[in-house]
């Protein structure tokens, strides 16, 4: 498409519009005479100049319209690509290049266009997918991100959702994570298919990468309470995974309770890399009332998870005024971790005043 007749019908009609003295939508004069006068773009930008001749009418109408198509052109072309219209997308973009090249939206538009123009779903292949998630995350999702802005999650659903489709059946592979279907499902905000999709793993209850994306699934579903209790397995069997599945999660009240269990105390009797693990047993502690939330959770054998076991007993010891039991328990707890078992003697002195 040849840019010379839109650019001579811009500046025609930019200088038409001068002679008729119409002064585009903020009323502003094309020039004016006599010390003081000032063009439209040196007023919006404070600057002023005096004496400016009719050659700057014609340079600010201009610019007017070549912004204004501008705009128009980037507006079509992004809601081509929300539709996922690669055609119309391409027209647009097209337009754009030839009208308005400077156009610093136009760059990151064209990735697009041409992403979803040349788009290929890979074959049933766990490797495949991951070279085409490592594409989308590393080429396309940056630009989506520039030139949509709230709607590149949509756009890139798109893509995350025929991989998903594709990924159905394909068993999980612990070197290739990303290409599970779970995964792929949550890139895509499918959560009931996700949480599905994770559970049908062979003991998804203590794999790292399948308790994530339930804690999440589930999450994004139900909340917190319908979450915890996956969190928490996912904190004694991957403490290392604990705060970016926080992160990623973004719950006030949970990011303020991880936030208020690293002051507690200094936790001197625990590992840096180990903390996050005794984040369920403190939690429990600071929130006996989720105890129910542990009905059927299967704890491992880790020092993390036989404290928050210990806790559980505690609990019903104290219900049941089982003294001599009690103090057995809490021996083994004080042995297990001391700053815990501080925590929790601090608890209990405090409801006796």
């Amino acid at each position: 498409m040849s840019c010379e007749p839109v650019r001579a019908r811009i500046q025609g009609t930019s200088l038409a519009l001068c002679g008729l003295g119409l002064q585009g939508s903020n009323d502003l004069p094309c020039h004016a005479d006599g010390p003081g006068a000032f063009t439209y773009d040196q007023r919006v930008q404070g600057r002023f100049v005096s004496d400016a001749g009719p050659g700057d009418c014609m340079h600010t109408q201009l610019d007017l319209f070549q912004d204004s198509r501008a705009v128009v052109l980037a507006n079509e072309a992004i809601d081509a690509l929300a539709a996922r219209d690669a055609a119309r997308a391409e027209t647009n973009v097209g337009k754009l290049r030839c009208e308005a090249p400077e156009t610093r939206s136009l760059p990151p538009l064209e990735t697009l266009t041409a992403a979803l123009a040349g788009w290929r779903v890979p074959g049933a292949d766990s490797a495949a997918i991951v070279q085409a998630v490592e594409w989308l995350e590393n080429e396309i999702a940056p630009a989506a991100n520039q030139a949509l802005g709230r709607a590149a999650h949509a756009f890139m659903s798109g893509f995350f959702h025929d991989l998903a489709e594709v990924a159905q059946g394909l068993a999980y592979d612990a070197s290739r994570p990303a290409a599970h279907r779970a995964s792929l499902c949550l890139r895509c905000g499918e959560w009931a298919e996700a949480q599905a999709a994770a559970h049908s793993i062979p003991r998804s209850n203590a794999i790292p990468d399948a308790l994530h994306w339930l804690c999440v699934a589930r999450h994004r579903q139900h909340g917190l309470a319908a979450a915890r209790s996956t969190l928490f397995a996912l904190a004694w069997h991957a403490p290392a995974r604990l705060a970016p599945t926080l992160e990623e999660l973004g719950d006030e009240l949970l990011d303020r309770d991880w936030q208020a269990f690293g002051r507690a105390c200094e936790w001197e009797s625990v590992g840096e890399a180990e903390l996050p693990a005794w984040f369920p047993a403190w939690y429990l502690l600071e929130h006996p009332a989720v105890a129910a939330e542990f009905d059927g959770v299967e704890f491992p054998d880790c020092a993390p998870a036989r404290a928050a076991r210990l806790l559980l007993a505690l609990f019903e010891l104290e219900r049941q005024g089982n003294w001599r039991k009690l103090a057995r328990t809490r021996e083994q707890l004080r042995l297990l971790n001391s700053d815990l078992f501080s925590l929790y003697m601090a608890r209990r002195a405090v409801q006796l005043r």
